[in-house]
């Protein structure tokens, strides 16, 4: 009984020393503490944010964030405000082969690529005529009063006109109330203008190369459109 006393003493204090080392090896865990949200501070542009220290980042180039964005909005501020031309696509449209050369020469000589095509179709055309008098004789006698004041007319010997003289055809309205005003004016007969349709062959010229107002404006003040039957269509592209 004495030994078996003895081993329970011995296991007993084995035992306490044991837990106790095992409780000193044990680590705590930290309780998480409760921090307030940390976050970035909300400036306007305009606001200069503060300098933590005098190191800049090669990347910057010297500039805050801010003072990039400020720059850049300036950028924007400062950019040409003038409105854009709106561009064209024209065509030109002639009848006559000299005009169209006219038109091919002006066209190389500033740059522009261009493409013709030959079409027929219908022209307006304005013919100034007086009135057939009542005998072949006095009509006679107008053409020789005509003629002598630098008008040059012709009788017309065609039966639904006979008799009547003719003094020219005119491509645009404009030309043909100029051309008989003057006459009128010159003459003192009375000139009627009748308007009608012709077919006709025709030079289609469209420029490729999209144009502004302005550049179709210099382009068309190197033609004397006032001596040529030409159409001209400033076709939005």
């Amino acid at each position: 009984m004495k030994w078996l006393f003895v081993a329970i003493v011995l296991l007993n204090a084995a035992f306490f020393s044991w837990d106790s080392f095992t409780q000193d090896v044990v680590v705590s865990k930290e309780q998480p503490m409760y921090e307030p949200p940390v976050g970035e501070t909300i400036r306007l542009i305009s606001e200069q944010a503060p300098v933590v220290s005098n190191t800049q980042s090669p990347a910057s180039n010297g500039e805050t964030p801010v003072e990039s964005v400020q720059q850049a909005l300036d950028t924007v501020l400062a950019g040409d405000t003038r409105p854009v031309e709106d561009l064209l696509c024209p065509r030109i449209e002639v009848e006559r082969a000299a005009e169209r050369d006219q038109v091919v020469a002006q066209l190389k000589e500033i740059g522009w690529n261009y493409q013709i095509q030959e079409v027929t179709g219908k022209r307006a055309k304005y013919w100034l005529y007086i009135a057939a008098p009542e005998t072949p004789a006095m009509a006679t006698n107008i053409v020789k009063a005509l003629a002598a004041k630098s008008i040059d007319s012709f009788i017309i010997n065609r039966e639904e006109m006979k008799n009547r003289i003719s003094l020219g055809l005119y491509s645009s309205q404009e030309r043909a109330n100029q051309a008989r005003d003057r006459i009128q004016k010159a003459s003192g007969y009375d000139v009627d203008i009748f308007e009608h349709m012709r077919t006709v062959a025709l030079s289609n010229i469209d420029v490729e190369k999209p144009v502004t107002e302005s550049q179709w404006q210099n382009f068309t003040s190197r033609l004397d459109l006032a001596k040529m039957m030409i159409k001209l269509e400033k076709n939005p592209c």
